[in-house]
Order: structure tokens, then sequence, then C-alpha cells
């Protein structure tokens, strides 16, 4: 089954495209290894000035707040209470190690990686609280950060994709940014 670009994706890939002035920018990554799951959402590659960054991002466009509706499978996050801030925190913690291991294991010659978690609604509270513990458990393991685009750093990414958009009629092949520019050149 081939995994479709979602929309929430595509705004981040215009982002690192257009903004972070990325090369590649590569949608639902997943690893060649045969049994191995992983899916990437978006994948950067930006090689200005002679270093190369490596972005790597998890997308979750859920407007409604709530994000993976489950059961945990471990007890890592107990203290969270809800099961399903619990569920999300080990999906997402599974996920940010299997990400960090393709993309130090692929591009095993970067300058730097960047891991990025953008979400455009997330309560705050319990969940957010679990973020802050997963992404200093992650540097804690990994020496890397999680960097957490959601709510207003969300929006504030954006307002910057609309500010080029309204500025530039260039296609660029981002779907994404191409609506984008259509909204801000109407008359």
């Amino acid at each position: 089954m081939v995994s479709e670009t979602q929309l929430g994706e595509h705004i981040v890939g215009a982002y690192h495209k257009l903004v972070t002035d990325c090369e590649v920018v590569s949608y639902n990554q997943r690893s060649k290894t045969e049994g191995e799951q992983m899916e990437i959402d978006v994948i950067g590659i930006d090689s200005t000035d002679g270093e190369q960054v490596i972005y790597t991002c998890e997308v979750i466009t859920h407007l409604h707040g709530t994000i993976y509706p489950g059961e945990p499978s471990t007890s890592r996050w107990d203290e969270f209470g809800n099961t399903d801030y619990q569920y999300t925190l080990e999906k997402l913690w599974k996920k940010f190690t299997a990400d960090h291991e393709y993309v130090t294991e692929v591009f095993d010659d970067a300058d730097q990686y960047v891991f990025q978690l953008w979400s455009p609604v997330l309560p705050r509270g319990y969940l957010t609280d679990g973020l802050d513990q997963l992404a200093a458990e992650f540097e804690a393991e990994y020496n890397h950060d999680i960097e957490m685009i959601i709510n207003g750093e969300y929006t504030d990414r954006v307002e910057d994709l609309r500010e080029l958009a309204a500025d530039d009629k260039k296609d660029y092949g981002e779907p994404a940014f191409r609506f984008l520019q259509i909204l801000e050149h109407l008359r």
C-alpha cells in the first residue's frame, strides 16, 4: 500500500523547501530494510554553505486536539493518566527513535540532525507536559533535541509561508505553497 502525502505534511515540506531552503524534500520515507515498519513524514536536506543539515519531521494534523486514541502498551508514561496521552507519547517515542536510527545511518556524514514535531492543535496540559518529558528523554538518550512546532509556533511558520506566497508567483511544485499563493493573489 502506498502512503498518500497528507496536506499537513505538504505544509511542512513547503516550509522546508522555501523557508529553510532545503534542496531535497521527501515525503513518507520508508526504510528499505525488510520487516522494518518505520515511516518518516517529511525529511528535508539542506546542504547550503557546505554543511549538511537533515530535518526529520513527524506531522500530526488532528484539528480536534486529540492525537492518537488507544491503549498504552507500556507504563513509561503512566503519570499522564489518560490512555490517549500515554499511547500518543509511546507512539511518538517509537517514531522518533526509529527516525533517529534511520537518518543517522542513511545520512551518517551529515553535520547536523534536526528532529521536529509539527502540529497545529495540541491541548496544553498533560500532553504538552508529556512531550516536554519525551523531548528531554530523547535528548538524554540520543544527544539531539526534538523541536516542538505546535500551536502558536506552527501558526507562525505558516504565516512565514503566507508572506512568501504573497510576494511570489512562481510554481515550486509544492502543493500547499501553491494553494497559499492562489489565496494570497485572489482579486
